[in-house]
């Protein structure tokens, strides 16, 4: 022990350099590391065992035995989109739930088995109309259904504002140029 404390730093550090190739050759020496075997109860040890949110089943179709499974590529099971694709991605906010609850009521009503006598009331909503081009034909388009547009004639505008009826915002939000429909809320009184 007193030869180390006396010796230059080059030898320790030969020494430990030394040290520690001798243990990595022991290790290596010693073959693979066994893994450890599940516990009595069945259960396997903590580092082994599946996230509980994680499905492990197949759905029934793609079990093996069932004589209605084929096998191909289509019938690999795939967890499905944790957020449904909207059906007029443009319009945002809670103007788009408000569009597509207003569309599911007109078609149950006018279906033959419609629960309800009548249609819900065609609401007109303020909107901003955010353009990324086609401005003339977007505002055209609004005149032709009857909608005066703002700022349709304002060359330093590239945006229209409208009253435009709940009806018309899904196939409004279709047109080209068209890059996003915005409610605006109206001023609270002074």
């Amino acid at each position: 022990m007193l030869a180390l404390l006396t010796a230059r730093p080059q030898t320790l550090l030969l020494t430990a350099l030394f040290l520690l190739i001798a243990a990595a050759a022991a290790l290596l020496a010693c073959g693979p590391v066994a893994q450890p075997a599940p516990a009595d109860d069945g259960e396997l040890p903590a580092a082994q065992q599946v996230p509980v949110d994680v499905p492990t089943t197949l759905p029934p179709a793609q079990q093996e035995g069932d004589d209605n499974a084929e096998e191909s590529e289509d019938n690999i099971w795939t967890p499905p989109d944790p957020k449904p694709t909207e059906t007029y991605p443009k319009i945002r906010g809670s103007l788009h739930f408000d569009v597509v609850e207003f569309e599911k009521a007109q078609d149950s009503a006018s279906s033959p088995s419609g629960q309800s006598d009548t249609a819900p009331a065609d609401t007109v909503i303020f909107v901003s109309i955010f353009l990324s081009g086609n401005k003339a034909e977007v505002a055209a388009w609004l005149r032709s259904k009857g909608i005066t547009p703002a700022y349709a004639d304002d060359p330093d505008i590239s945006n229209l504002g409208a009253e435009v009826p709940l009806s018309l915002l899904g196939e409004l939000s279709q047109q080209d140029g068209v890059r996003g429909i915005e409610q605006l809320m109206p001023e609270a009184p002074r």
